[in-house]
């Protein structure tokens, strides 16, 4: 943990570096790609990691178990845990998200394409938004 900096102000790669979790075990999804880029500030991270690592994460008092969708979702200092990313309305697999991750900083992130599909899923308003501010952050990247 660093000392004498808030958790707000450390960036979402300092979180994950900081977790120390295994290379081509996890991949950070939803806001930490668009904080990492520049493109906007995430205020948690989230990661979803395959079935050895969660397990492994399950057995850590440290982290808050939560049930969602008939799943277990961990949760500790603003960063949460996603079980597996593939559901109904978004096929992609943490397996598959993890091999065409964007590294940044020896950092695996959702790859832009990616993360549009995604926050199109998630379907909520914020995430519409954000497929725009990715939309603009690739036009001006050409």
């Amino acid at each position: 943990m660093l000392k004498n900096t808030s958790d707000k102000e450390r960036s979402v790669i300092e979180k994950v570096k900081e977790l120390n979790f295994p290379i081509g075990q996890y991949v950070v999804v939803a806001s930490g790609t668009l904080d990492a880029l520049g493109i906007r500030k995430a205020s948690d991270v989230d990661i979803a990691v395959l079935p050895e690592l969660h397990k492994k994460l399950c057995e850590n008092p440290e982290w808050e178990q939560l049930e969602k969708y008939g799943k277990i979702f961990l949760k500790k200092e603003g960063v949460d845990i996603i079980p597996s990313l593939d559901w109904s309305e978004y096929l992609t697999t943490t397996e598959e998200a993890i091999a065409s991750a964007l590294i940044i900083d020896g950092i695996p992130f959702l790859n832009l394409q990616e993360l549009k599909k995604f926050k199109r899923a998630m379907g909520r308003d914020k995430d519409f938004e954000d497929i725009k501010l990715i939309d603009d952050y690739l036009l001006n990247k050409k």
